[in-house]
């Protein structure tokens, strides 16, 4: 999506290359040994393409096939912003069977997601804020050691950019990131509301095999959480399984008889009525 040079440029037209000197030391805000995930595959970009370049890497590395830059980019890339939004990078991260997990805008957060062998998509703005210059990348590596983050990143495989750089790019694009998981493995740094929430809107969407496996992922990693039980009982019943919903309703007020919608829900599909009043 972004030409390099060009934002270096601008940056430097402006006075602003390297504003974030000021940052503090990498080894001072993550508390975990460097990594890296070397056996990330690497798609190297091409014009205006940093979009599916970056969400094909995440995809493939969490096993999907068939999902390179080409075939995304039909769905992607729009001619008219130059480039791939980022409700859409998340949307087709659903359409290909993956939860797409926000992180919290910190570099602790990526460190955790890398220890837990997930590589982390993220945006950068190579500009400025009034003239900014749209990039996704993929980082795979912290390096306090070097005050360096390591990303798949343009044509570029192995991109060691200064964290300060890093830091200044992914604030100025509001320290959006997140991974591309499978429904039935929860990232080890995600805590049962950011996973429900993550997996929230492919049932929104009609894509209830994904919610449900994503919901059944939750029950099991997080048996006493009655939003767990919620939600999998909301898809049961989109599915049209009133009985498991009924069941997996009653699971979830076990654990906390206040969820009022859940408890309109179970009274409202007492006498076998395919309509809830209410969600979680």
């Amino acid at each position: 999506m972004a030409v390099r040079g060009a934002a270096a440029v601008v940056a430097a037209a402006l006075g602003l290359t390297g504003c974030l000197g000021g940052a503090p030391p990498l080894g001072s805000v993550i508390d975990r040994a460097p990594v890296e995930l070397v056996g990330t595959p690497f798609h190297p970009q091409t014009a205006l393409q940093c979009g599916p370049a970056a969400l094909a890497t995440v995809l493939e590395d969490s096993g999907v096939r068939g999902a390179g830059p080409e075939a995304l980019s039909d769905r992607l890339f729009l001619p008219e912003r130059g480039g791939s939004l980022q409700a859409e990078m998340l949307a087709t991260a659903r359409h290909h069977g993956r939860v797409p997990v926000r992180l919290a805008g910190n570099m602790q957060a990526i460190a955790d997601a890398l220890a837990g062998g997930d590589p982390v998509l993220v945006l950068q703005n190579l500009g400025t804020p009034w003239t900014p210059v749209w990039h996704y990348a993929v980082v795979v590596a912290l390096r306090p050691d070097a005050e360096t983050v390591i990303l798949r990143s343009g044509r570029e495989r192995r991109r060691h950019e200064p964290a300060a750089d890093f830091m200044r790019s992914w604030s100025l694009a509001g320290r959006w990131a997140f991974v591309a998981a499978p429904p039935e493995r929860i990232p080890a740094f995600a805590d049962v509301r950011g996973w429900l929430t993550a997996a929230a809107p492919a049932e929104s969407a009609g894509q209830l095999d994904l919610a449900l496996a994503a919901y059944e992922a939750a029950v099991a990693r997080w048996p006493e959480a009655a939003l767990a039980h919620a939600a999998r009982g909301n898809a049961l019943h989109a599915r049209g399984d009133v009985t498991a919903a009924r069941a997996a309703w009653r699971a979830a007020l076990e654990r906390d008889p206040d969820l009022k919608a859940v408890r309109d829900n179970l009274a409202a599909t007492a006498d076998g009525s395919p309509e809830p009043t209410g969600g979680m």
